[in-house]
């Protein structure tokens, strides 16, 4: 089982600093999938921009924790360890998603 709860969070640490990097860098534009969808950061192309590159380093940085929680997940035997792994990186990439979150509406109040 932790091998598969391990692979999955390294997966989703990935993908979440592909998707953070690729709308910061305007990549991927406003849409109903992938980003931070807020109202703010919907309003326009500018808006989404603004908040993605202000959310960037949050966002790399709950990738990076998810991902390594995955890797420790793989690495200790222990199914209960694993799993408190898996929970303390969840809890730290919510914490840091929302702080990127915050980050990108105080860019676009600055603008």
């Amino acid at each position: 089982m932790s091998i598969y709860l391990g692979v999955t969070l390294v997966a989703a640490g990935a993908l979440l600093v592909v998707v953070g990097e690729l709308t910061a860098g305007g990549r991927i534009g406003r849409n109903h999938f992938a980003g931070i969808r807020t109202r703010q950061s919907m309003r326009d192309d500018e808006s989404w921009l603004t908040v993605h590159r202000a959310a960037r380093p949050w966002m790399l940085g709950a990738g990076v924790v998810l991902a390594v929680a995955g890797v420790v997940a793989l690495a200790v035997p222990s199914q209960l360890a694993s799993s408190v792994s898996a929970g303390v990186g969840a809890v730290l990439t919510g914490v840091l998603a929302l702080k990127g979150t915050a980050a990108g509406h105080a860019a676009l109040r600055r603008r």
